[in-house]
């Protein structure tokens, strides 16, 4: 069982961030929050005794191991320079090189026109192309066909026009099946920057947004050893969970509290849906899936990670863990941060179904989370390095 219940709460929170992002008729919003506070006004809240449904285990001292890298090390940072790198897909002049090749990549500006007349939209400067894959540099396929068809064989400095012909089924009706002409004026032909040799204080500052090489290696190491020690957290919380978890044993979950979690679900994805105008299921058998399907498989998940909360609860119950006004503040207050809410009330909302309120919802996850701290401090962790050790001490 994988650590379910510690991504519980802020995948649903993260969902929330795109809840404003679209209109909303006002009259049908505010007859929908009256219907569903009244629902929720009538409804009995669900209540379950968590000592009928869990059998714990062993909590306390347990004895892990880890298996993953969490020491600095100047290979492993030379490799995660190389992978921030490469993922950067940063280019640069290759003065070298004066003649567009099939395979080049080019820096451009260019305009579209038709009739000698511009359109909209056509028209771009400083822009870095991939001659041979018809795209931006370091993308793959996005311009139309052709586009990019007549570069190879000119020079840097020269000025090429030729005609192209958008396809029958573009989405702007004004050019579809149109015939343009494209003029680009050829800056340079650029190269790949591919290591950090490669790397300039010049491609540094206007590429990477340091002003030297020393600078942009100094934060890429402090970015590593922050990982580091985020892998080494992450994993260590994951083993003990999973050491928790492999000890205890859940019954069954509640019916109405797995319908409650279900529910929830359902709800914050349509309020992300409900930003484009949709709903989930409208999306979703857009999309050519089956919902009733979807609902299914979402609902054998939560199971999953209710079960995971369930023995989490049990613990904080059997260890008298409370809610403290000040640990809960922070708790919430990151959660909400993350996704851009700034309302309490009003975040709790989204999340509240019959019978389960947000504030409940997000309270129980932040004793849950108590309880998790708790088997931490207690247990052995092999394999951490020696420094985490004595922090922890």
């Amino acid at each position: 069982m994988k650590n379910r219940f510690l991504a519980l709460a802020l995948v649903g929170a993260l969902a929330l961030s795109m809840v404003a992002c679209g209109k909303k008729d006002e009259d049908s919003d505010k007859a929908a929050d009256k219907a569903k506070a009244d629902l929720i006004a009538t409804t009995t809240p669900i209540e379950y005794d968590v000592d009928k449904y869990v059998t714990l285990g062993d909590y306390k001292n347990l004895e892990v191991t880890l298996d993953g890298t969490y020491e600095y090390t100047d290979e492993g940072f030379n490799e995660y320079v190389q992978t921030n790198i490469t993922n950067a897909a940063i280019y640069a002049e290759d003065s070298s090189q004066k003649e567009v090749k099939e395979d080049s990549i080019v820096n451009v500006d260019y305009v579209g026109s038709q009739d000698g007349v511009a359109f909209d939209g056509g028209s771009a400067e400083d822009q870095m192309i991939d001659v041979k894959g018809n795209c931006a540099a370091g993308g793959s396929g996005g311009f139309i066909e052709g586009f990019t068809s007549g570069l190879a064989g000119h020079s840097v400095g020269e000025e090429v026009a030729y005609e192209v012909t958008f396809p029958k089924d573009y989405g702007n009706a004004d050019l579809a099946g149109q015939t343009v002409t494209f003029t680009f004026q050829i800056n340079y032909v650029a190269k790949a920057i591919s290591n950090k040799a490669d790397l300039t204080d010049a491609i540094c500052s206007e590429k990477l947004g340091y002003d030297t090489v020393d600078e942009y290696m100094k934060a890429m190491k402090t970015q590593f050893e922050a990982s580091l020690q985020s892998t080494l957290e992450n994993d260590t919380q994951t083993a003990i969970l999973n050491a928790v978890l492999n000890s205890s044993k859940v019954s069954k979950v509640p019916e109405k509290l797995l319908q409650a979690r279900l529910d929830m679900y359902l709800q914050v994805y349509d309020k992300q849906y409900e930003s484009y105008g949709t709903t989930a299921k409208d999306y979703l058998e857009a999309m050519g899936q089956d919902y009733d399907e979807y609902v299914e498989n979402l609902k054998k998940s939560i199971s999953e990670s209710t079960e995971t909360e369930l023995i989490l609860e049990a613990i904080a119950k059997k260890e008298g863990l409370e809610v403290d006004e000040d640990g809960y503040k922070t708790f919430i207050g990151n959660i909400m941060s993350s996704s851009g809410a700034t309302d309490e009330n009003t975040f709790y909302e989204v999340y509240t179904v019959a019978g389960y309120t947000g504030e409940r919802y997000f309270k129980q996850a932040y004793l849950t989370q108590k309880a998790l701290d708790l088997c931490k401090e207690s247990a052995k962790v092999n394999g951490a390095p020696a420094s985490a050790a004595s922090d922890k001490e």
